[in-house]
């Protein structure tokens, strides 16, 4: 059976990726945060680190993938980044940074990969400055549990308040929001879901399957991708429906001495906080 090469498949170019890295960079504008320094974490290919480097950030782009970050690499060269991206070997529970490095963080699609989820929250949160913000998105609702999470290796996906807890645990101030509904959840449905099945049950290599290589040329053609992205923005009025594909979080680090609220204080266009 096939299994995800992080990193590698053509959704990391097609629209529901490209329309929630959208969701995270939204949520750091809204954050209202001076360009400074920026952990994405885990970064793949390099798509939404370039995105922020694009809006001012200087990014260290971590990952486990050596051959990743090769790509990220060139990818930020090729569109004249070469000083805003730095690409660094390293695993999120494991951080070899100090702590307070960071203005800001992102982990997207991350946490569910990883056993020891909360020391990686724990470890984020360790290199965030005091005032810092954490984004980013998992995988929503246990009872969507399907083939696509085996095929890319999930270990689980997340509650509202599972996540909340999570972010919490490590000492940060969270607001969590589920989005995805209704047509990301319909896109799922009638298109990833199926593709991620055949992925999973083939024998063969993506590239020696005529259904799957025709499903990279798609990802890849950028008007298709905007259009389709455009599309999956109107999900936006129905944030916080319960059938959502996924969850969006922002996650303050509060100052020295100031109390904890148990939710940030955040502009009303980031993520709000769900009951």
């Amino acid at each position: 059976m096939g299994k995800a090469e992080w990193g590698a498949e053509p959704e990391f170019f097609g629209p529901r990726h490209a329309h929630r890295e959208g969701r995270i960079t939204a949520a750091l504008r809204a954050a209202r945060l001076r360009p400074g320094r920026h952990l994405e974490c885990a970064a793949g290919v390099g798509s939404l680190a370039i995105a922020l480097a694009r809006a001012g950030h200087t990014v260290v782009a971590a990952d486990r993938s050596l051959p990743s970050l090769l790509v990220a690499r060139r990818r930020a060269m090729a569109v004249g980044f070469p000083g805003q991206v730095l690409a660094v070997l390293a695993d999120v529970t494991a951080l070899p940074f100090v702590d307070g490095c960071c203005d800001s963080a992102s982990s997207a699609e991350t946490l569910e990969h990883i056993p020891d989820h909360g020391g990686a929250a724990a470890e984020l949160a360790r290199v965030l400055r005091p005032g810092g913000w954490l984004v980013g998105t998992v995988p929503a609702g246990p009872e969507q549990w399907s083939d696509w999470d085996v095929w890319a290796s999930h270990l689980r996906r997340y509650t509202v308040n599972e996540m909340r807890s999570l972010l919490a645990d490590a000492g940060l101030e969270p607001r969590v929001v589920r989005w995805g509904w209704p047509l990301a959840r319909l896109y799922d449905e009638l298109f990833l879901k199926r593709v991620n099945r055949r992925r999973l049950h083939s024998s063969r290599p993506a590239t020696a399957d005529p259904a799957l290589r025709t499903v990279a040329g798609l990802g890849r053609r950028r008007w298709l991708v905007r259009t389709v992205r455009t599309v999956l923005a109107l999900d936006r009025i129905f944030d916080g429906a319960p059938w959502g594909v996924g969850l969006l979080f922002a996650a303050h680090k509060p100052e020295p001495g100031t109390a904890r609220s148990g939710a940030a204080s955040a502009p009303a266009d980031a993520p709000p906080a769900e009951p």
